[in-house]
């Protein structure tokens, strides 16, 4: 064959080929391609996916399988991060990963191994009871519950009872499982600025009550912390026993709380109410002697006993409560609350430097039980011994004998410079009158709280009238009334007094002034309060007050 007839040959060739490849879409070309594997494998774990050992024992992974649509028993490709050091006290999370012959990925699967120390019993310390990893796609409902508005769904004030002003949502704005920069899978709550919303912020509250209840054994969560002017960051416990006594007779244990204008620094404690009726707290704090707890994870945890609990900050103890005979609240069981608080009494509030939003990261939250502890029976609840507050037939002392709106009413004290009230015999109206002696260097305040509230609009017009004896060195005072939906403060200075007598001057403030404050007349649940006696420098100051003859007057 010659040179040219090779050529046409071979060219010939090509056209066919070419036009087999392609040509007009034939059927056995489409027969011939694979479909596109797009399908994860799946990983099973082999065993328990929360286990403990103790210290020194020997531990081997019981390992996991893998399966594929397309490429059938993958086991043998699964890869596992981390290893479990046994004679090392800790908590290990081992992962398994694993891609199919496509490159898809399966969905990370994590075994929570806790190393416990010794006991010499033979035995475990500490046993893994209930923990939430967050390495769902979604919030496991199974696990938490949401709180939703202002606190008035709860019977609390607006603002959940602090002046807080954010609005708790279930909006993934807020709330949600995401992946952190490092690659853990977290829950996250996000405070946001809410221009448009039914307050200027929002954030999330989640709580296990009715879900996860439990009393005694130690609590650990490694959180990453927002920052900025006016956030208030919270793993906490309360009572599961708050909707038969109120709060603080439930108890509170606050594990970890962080104040937005020091972010280097929490606090831990304890809220309850003592043998006299009295709020009481104990708490402390921990700071970094460098950079703040939002530059990265810590450890916050407690270990609870029927005798103490403890504070720690990355295993590093910080505070220690002993819990005494009128701390009962502490021998019953309480669940878990994590939340993030925008403004309130003890933070302050946004300003010009606050930046949002902010993220509160939560990489995991466990709960152990002490299996060498032998837990004693709960307390009998007496509810006239846990209440806070004086009693009505006290309280009554600065009430108008005559006022029936008022007869079911009782004296609360809140916070650190709260007053010390009692029954006075030095009276402006009836017998006798409340003597409020408060030690001034902190705030604090005390107010007369309703049983019930009351239908107050018919007093829109009239006025607040009460008789009080206030010495010199107290300049001003700030007088609040809430009703359950809203509250208002006034400043004392602002209203002129007549003489009663030679102790006792009368104040009359319209309550219309309180109703432009934000104060809501048809819910009215705290018709009186006294809060921050301050001097003329506005210092916190000590002083007696003497408190009679509270009333509201109708309007002409």
């Amino acid at each position: 064959m010659s040179s040219l007839q090779s050529f046409y040959s071979l060219l010939l060739v090509s056209i066919l080929a070419v036009g087999g490849c392609g040509g007009s879409g034939s059927s056995s070309g489409s027969n011939n391609q694979t479909a596109e594997d797009t399908l994860p494998p799946v990983i099973t774990l082999l065993g328990e996916a929360a286990l403990s050992v103790e210290q020194g024992a020997d531990y081997s992974d019981a390992g996991a399988t893998a399966s594929d649509n397309s490429d059938g028993d993958i086991s043998a490709n699964i890869t596992i991060d981390s290893t479990v050091d046994s004679s090392t006290v800790g908590v290990y999370q081992v992962t398994y990963n694993v891609s199919d012959a496509a490159g898809n990925a399966a969905a990370q699967v994590v075994r929570i191994v806790t190393v416990t120390a010794f006991s010499g019993a033979g035995s475990e310390k500490w046993s893994l009871v209930w923990s939430d990893e967050f390495n769902d796609s979604a919030v496991n409902l199974e696990n938490w519950s949401y709180m939703t508005g202002d606190g008035t769904d709860y019977g609390e004030t607006r603002g959940w009872g602090n002046d807080e002003k954010q609005y708790y949502t279930e909006d993934p704005v807020n709330s949600g499982i995401a992946t952190d920069a490092e690659g853990n899978s977290v829950l996250y709550i996000d405070a946001t600025a809410t221009p448009n919303g039914p307050t200027e912020y929002a954030s999330a509250k989640l709580t296990t009550e009715d879900l996860f209840e439990f009393r005694f054994g130690k609590v650990e969560a490694r959180i990453k912390l927002p920052e900025t002017k006016g956030i208030w960051p919270a793993l906490w416990m309360l009572g599961a026993n708050k909707p038969e006594i109120g709060w603080p007779g439930s108890g509170e244990i606050d594990i970890m709380e962080m104040v937005g204008n020091a972010e280097q620094t929490v606090h831990g404690t304890v809220h309850y109410v003592n043998s006299d009726n009295e709020h009481r707290l104990n708490g402390d704090s921990n700071s970094l002697t460098e950079g703040k707890y939002s530059d990265d994870y810590h450890l916050y945890s407690i270990e609870w006993t029927p005798e103490n609990i403890t504070w720690f900050v990355d295993d590093e103890q910080y505070h220690q409560v002993t819990i005494a005979t009128d701390m009962k609240e502490f021998l019953r069981e309480h669940y878990l609350i994590l939340n993030v608080a925008v403004g309130g009494y003890w933070p302050g509030y946004p300003d010009a430097t606050t930046v949002l939003p902010q993220r509160m990261a939560v990489d995991y939250v466990r709960v152990y039980e002490d299996k060498t502890l032998v837990v004693p029976e709960a307390p009998a609840l007496v509810a006239e011994e846990e209440t806070m507050g004086l009693a009505t037939s006290d309280a009554l002392a600065a009430i108008n004998s005559s006022f029936a709106p008022f007869q079911n009413i009782k004296i609360v004290t809140y916070g650190p410079g709260s007053p010390d009230p009692t029954v006075s015999t030095v009276a402006a109206e009836d017998s006798t009158s409340i003597l409020a002696s408060f030690p001034g260097g902190q705030w604090g305040g005390m107010y007369f709280e309703l049983d019930n509230p009351i239908d107050a609009t018919a007093y829109q017009t009239g006025n607040l009238v009460v008789m009080l004896d206030v010495p010199e060195e107290i300049a001003n005072f700030e007088v609040k009334l809430e009703g359950a939906t809203g509250h208002g403060s006034l400043n004392l200075i602002d209203y002129t007094p007549e003489p009663v007598d030679a102790i006792y001057q009368k104040y009359t403030i319209p309550l219309a002034d309180f109703v432009a404050k934000g104060t809501t007349l048809e819910d009215m649940k705290i018709p009186f309060a006294l809060w921050n006696p301050m001097d003329a420098d506005g210092a916190f100051v000590a002083g007696n007050v003497l408190i009679d003859n509270i009333y509201f007057e109708l309007g002409e």
